[in-house]
């Protein structure tokens, strides 16, 4: 708490840095010169999942990395922001390519939680962060509590490729059958390798009769 509130106040005297190259030119957390460095993916789906399509915006390396270790790590809220118009550019992008109708009326913002007591020692849920700059952007209504993360698991980053399905075994709950049963869920998440988790999610989420989804990550 004390340490958010000296950021702000520094932000009031100091202008912010680029947390990849350190200008403070443009007053952003990500300079437009960095952002021009983000290594953009296609607009079809880079992964699947129990038949549900995996779209990823961005390779996970350079300026993307930098910016998501910041905002998970380092207590870079102001990262959201970035994170999130980076992503709906790219959610954009792959609704023209794949004619997809996504929009207010059909669709709701879900994103992959974290853990009660991940929440309580970073001080925010970074995906819920990005999903709720990503609604602003897309005027489409989130929903955060029809999937919640009910086992503290091991961050993913730290366990073997083999053993992360493991890791999020049963790490999920969904609640609430039913409640939107003419909408499409739009799954966000950071980032994706195996897809391991996206997998366990999307798993808790058909079980209770979320048939139509689709899921969206920052990088991969």
């Amino acid at each position: 708490m004390i340490k958010d509130i000296f950021e702000r106040f520094a932000d009031l005297i100091y202008k912010q840095k680029c947390v990849v190259c350190g200008c403070s030119k443009t007053n952003q957390i990500l300079c437009k010169n960095c952002l021009k460095a983000v290594q953009n993916l296609s607009p079809y789906a880079q992964r699947k999942v129990q038949g549900v399509n995996i779209f990823c915006a961005a390779k996970y390396k350079d300026s993307i990395k930098i910016l998501i270790r910041n905002f998970k790590f380092n207590r870079r809220k102001s990262a959201a922001k970035p994170c999130a118009e980076i992503l709906y550019s790219y959610f954009k992008k792959v609704c023209e390519a794949n004619e997809l109708n996504l929009n207010p009326k059909n669709s709701i913002l879900v994103c992959i939680p974290s853990h009660p007591l991940r929440v309580f020692r970073r001080g925010y849920c970074h995906t819920e962060l990005i999903t709720k700059e990503f609604s602003k952007l897309s005027g489409i209504n989130t929903d955060f509590t029809i999937l919640k993360k009910v086992r503290n698991t091991a961050p993913q980053y730290k366990i073997r490729a083999d053993k992360k399905a493991r890791n999020v075994l049963g790490a999920f709950q969904a609640k609430y059958k039913n409640r939107y049963k003419d909408k499409t869920i739009i799954l966000t998440d950071d980032i994706t390798t195996t897809g391991a988790t996206l997998n366990e999610a999307v798993f808790e989420l058909k079980k209770n009769n979320y048939n139509n989804i689709i899921c969206f990550t920052l990088a991969c």
